[in-house]
């Protein structure tokens, strides 16, 4: 009976040092490094669809680019308005192409049609870049075909090497969507799919852009937004 008393003090004194010195051993270099204090988010509310901020999407959200030589999208550190990342997106300027984010599954935004808005930041590299900004369907009523609503980035100012929020109200884009149709070699329009968006896209067109890069920060859809100001009477094809 001593012989067991004695073994288990010794065990327990055993187990007390061990967690001692692995807790040693764990903050041992805690001292050496500074925490990076995270920026914050700005408390916003009306945020209908979270499409990229600091990661694409989770639970199966992805990126795409195309043509396939294109370079893949990157999330750096270099340049952030909205947290620490922001995504570098580089486009071949002599080819039609573009880069995609997609979220998992879709979202309706029907119910904010009236008052909703795609909002996100753009910085571009040398300043003058030229783009289609775009929203895509998850091609429910197009035989898998993701359809396109797009509107010119002329249309919201130019692209500067500053970082400039740009604010598109949903209504703006329209009723009608179109996509490739490769096998013809034609644009086929359909009605867009409201209740289903993908995800945003940044594309441009063959030989507009010497040079195209830019880094995009916070692309959400919001529920209410600010008002439209660029040009009136935008001309693009909304009705079918």
């Amino acid at each position: 009976m001593i012989f067991f008393r004695v073994s288990l003090i010794f065990v327990l004194l055993l187990c007390f040092n061990s967690f001692a010195a692995f807790s040693d051993y764990r903050d041992r270099d805690s001292g050496r490094f500074l925490q990076k204090t995270v920026k914050p988010f700005r408390a916003d509310q009306d945020v209908a669809v979270i499409i990229m901020r600091e990661s694409i999407p989770r639970g199966g959200g992805y990126t795409y680019q195309y043509p396939r030589e294109n370079p893949e999208p990157i999330l750096t550190d270099k340049y952030a308005m909205e947290g620490d990342l922001s995504m570098e997106i580089e486009l071949i300027a002599s080819d039609y192409s573009g880069v995609a984010i997609c979220i998992a599954g879709s979202a309706d935004v029907i119910p904010y049609m009236e008052n909703g808005v795609l909002e996100f930041w753009i910085k571009g590299n040398a300043g003058g870049e030229v783009a289609q900004y775009v929203l895509v369907d998850d091609g429910v009523k197009s035989n898998g075909e993701s359809l396109q609503v797009k509107m010119g980035s002329k249309s919201f100012g130019d692209i500067t090497t500053e970082w400039q929020k740009i604010s598109i109200p949903l209504k703006l884009f329209g009723e009608t969507g179109v996509y490739w149709d490769a096998k013809n070699q034609r644009e086929v329009m359909m009605p867009f799919s409201w209740g289903n968006i993908k995800g945003f896209r940044i594309e441009v067109r063959k030989d507009e852009n010497q040079a195209f890069k830019v880094w995009l920060d916070d692309i959400v859809i919001k529920k209410v937004g600010e008002e439209y100001k660029g040009p009136a009477g935008y001309p693009f094809r909304n009705v079918l």
